[in-house]
């Protein structure tokens, strides 16, 4: 059995999935305002539409009945920009602490710029929170550039109640 596998996410990983988001919230202090459910998951990446797709890094464990421990997760989607066509979207990326700084990362990314490639996309985008100088820079390292002041664009959102109101 291989060490490390990264492999395309299925309904039965949405338990795990949930579990790593949840550990992601902490990390960002956005416990309180994850409203996600594994409902919510099913629902919305494994339908016949889905509105995401999920990569989950695995590693072997012998103490688990499967064999393996689910360590790490990308969400992505497609976008549509007038200006470059097709982007893969990178909503979020994460590895637990306890494995961060051994490659998961990259084989994470490799992939995902595999994926990209294989889907005729023009380019990836993602955020990053501006307090997480370590992820900035390591993807500056690996030769992403930041856009946000080369775009001039700000960031909006409308919550539900808003939509809500507005639609009325």
């Amino acid at each position: 059995m291989r060490p490390l596998q990264i492999r395309p996410a299925e309904a039965r990983d949405c338990p795990e999935i949930m579990r790593l988001i949840k550990e992601l919230a902490t990390c960002d202090n956005k416990r309180s305002v994850t409203h996600l459910t594994i409902a919510d998951l099913l629902r919305d990446g494994f339908g016949d539409n889905p509105l995401f797709y999920c990569l989950i890094a695995e590693v072997y464990n012998s103490r688990k009945p499967s064999g393996r421990t689910a360590v790490g997760f990308a969400i992505y989607y497609f976008k549509y920009t007038l200006w470059t066509g097709k982007l893969l979207y990178l909503e979020d990326f994460y590895v637990i602490k306890a494995y961060q700084g051994l490659g998961i990362g990259d084989e994470m990314l490799k992939r995902l710029s595999q994926i990209a490639l294989r889907t005729q996309c023009k380019g990836m985008h993602f955020l990053v929170v501006i307090w997480n100088r370590a992820s900035a820079e390591y993807y500056c390292r690996r030769g992403a550039s930041d856009i946000s002041s080369e775009e001039g664009r700000h960031l909006f959102k409308f919550t539900h109640a808003q939509l809500t109101e507005i639609a009325k």
